[in-house]
């Protein structure tokens, strides 16, 4: 019975020992899916992390390239900037210095004795004045070139324009006007080359009851002054010097033997003009050219009433003094064709320099 009861004893155990090894496999078995699904829970959380440093990795290059990529672009455009700017620097260095002449320009007649005949020269300065009016202007001209010995211009009681036409009444009796005959030749030069050279076109005399009757110098005035039929024409202007009043005169190429025509028998242009005062066709001659040797005029032209004039010197022979005749010559020249503005380009100094000129 013990055998026995030791036998069943020994069953039981092995059953028991059975059980616990079956029921450790089931837990063993219920926990690995668990643990699967624990872990599979966890490995995309591992996969995110990872993708999240890539994330940020992609992100840092990103941003060094966009930081690359703005600090290109300043870097390009801080290159345009210097190079606009060096381009400014060089365009500034290479550029030419405006200047504005005073428009108050006065012209002045002079006699002068060639040792034949006596002529009426021309000289042309400015004023650096403010607000002297164009009548002011011509009135003063005239009476300061007056060669009269009677001072005829002085006997004005008003003087005035009404574009382009000149007034001018008297209150002196006809006596009083007269002239010898040399002297009336040398008034009208004076008084016609002057108004032509302010834009004048016509010129009319009152007598004191305003009536366009009177004798001025020798000359019976009842009708109007054609200034241009008066003076004829004329081209250019040529130096003359003189001694007494220490100044270089002008002469118009019409009262001298030089070409104020073509071949064809036109009246030269203004760019023509400007080349043919150049030369002197006489060298013998008592008069010369403005233009003097290291004087070179590259360019001239004439548009609308805007004359121009580019040209280079040579400075170590010109002059002040010479460029200050060239430069006299040139506006006489250009106010011949009634040019309202002039240019002056001097390539060697870089000026540009307006002379304003009629007032249209």
């Amino acid at each position: 019975m013990k055998i026995i009861g030791k036998a069943v004893g020994l069953i039981f155990l092995v059953f028991l020992l059975s059980s616990c090894q079956s029921s450790e496999s089931e837990e063993s078995e219920d926990v690995s899916p668990e643990d699967e699904a624990d872990q599979s829970q966890v490995q995309p959380a591992d996969e995110s992390i990872e993708t999240g440093e890539g994330n940020d990795e992609s992100k840092t290059e990103q941003t060094i390239n966009d930081e690359m990529g703005e600090s290109g672009e300043e870097q390009s455009n801080n290159e345009d900037q210097e190079e606009s700017s060096s381009e400014e620097n060089i365009e500034t260095a290479g550029s030419y210095s405006d200047f504005d002449e005073s428009p108050n320009y006065f012209v002045e007649s002079h006699t002068y004795d060639s040792g034949h005949e006596f002529l009426t020269a021309f000289l042309i300065d400015r004023n650096e004045g403010s607000g002297i009016q164009f009548d002011e202007r011509l009135h003063t001209s005239l009476i300061e070139s007056d060669p009269s010995e009677q001072n005829i211009f002085e006997s004005f009681s008003d003087l005035s324009t009404k574009w382009p036409t000149l007034e001018i009444y008297f209150d002196a009796e006809e006596n009083e006007l007269s002239t010898t005959t040399a002297q009336t030749t040398l008034f009208y030069d004076s008084l016609i080359g002057i108004s032509d050279l302010y834009g004048i076109e016509e010129i009319q005399f009152f007598n004191a009851e305003s009536e366009q009757d009177i004798t001025v110098a020798q000359r019976l005035v009842d009708a109007p002054i054609i200034v241009k039929d008066e003076r004829g024409e004329t081209r250019g202007y040529y130096t003359i010097y003189d001694a007494h009043l220490e100044q270089t005169l002008f002469l118009p190429g019409g009262v001298l033997d030089e070409s104020i025509v073509d071949v064809n028998d036109e009246l030269l242009s203004f760019p023509e003009t400007i080349e043919a005062m150049g030369t002197v066709e006489n060298e013998a001659t008592f008069y010369g050219s403005a233009i003097v040797e290291g004087l070179e005029v590259v360019d001239a032209s004439y548009e609308n009433g805007v004359a121009s004039v580019e040209y280079v010197m040579d400075e170590t022979h010109v002059t002040e003094a010479d460029r200050i005749v060239f430069e006299r010559a040139i506006q006489l020249a250009a106010l011949d064709f009634h040019a309202s503005e002039l240019y002056l380009v001097n390539d060697t100094l870089k000026e540009n320099v307006k002379y304003p000129l009629i007032e249209q």
